[in-house]
């Protein structure tokens, strides 16, 4: 839900990959095409990482979309900052606002959120 909202925000994302075991199949499918894309680099059967993807093609986001709540990493940009950055298999969650911005107040008003200074 979070990734969809902040879709119109943002440009680019970025996955680090790995091969979970109980994931359902649609998950495994998005990770196969996401380790299929030019630039990935794949490490092992068990590990890859994608460069960063335009996050416009409807495929391409709704893969990034499946796998990043299983993924070591999944990072969404709006050009050269980060919008959200996802680790450990979704344990931790960063949404990176700034007050007043149309962003801060799209996620404000979906989610309770706590601003550090």
């Amino acid at each position: 839900m979070l990734l969809n909202l902040l879709r119109p925000y943002g440009s680019e994302f970025q996955t680090d990959m790995s091969a979970v075991v109980e994931v359902p199949p649609e998950v495994v499918d998005s990770r196969a095409f996401l380790r299929s894309l030019k630039g990935t680099k794949v490490g092992s059967e068990d590990y890859a990482t994608t460069n960063l993807v335009d996050s416009a093609d409807d495929r391409l986001w709704e893969s990034f979309v499946q796998v990043a709540p299983y993924a070591f990493s999944a990072e969404f940009w709006q050009g050269s900052r980060y919008l959200v950055s996802l680790a450990d298999e979704c344990q931790s969650v960063v949404v990176y606002l700034v007050p007043g911005s149309d962003l801060h107040a799209a996620v404000a008003d979906r989610f309770d959120i706590r601003l550090l200074d």
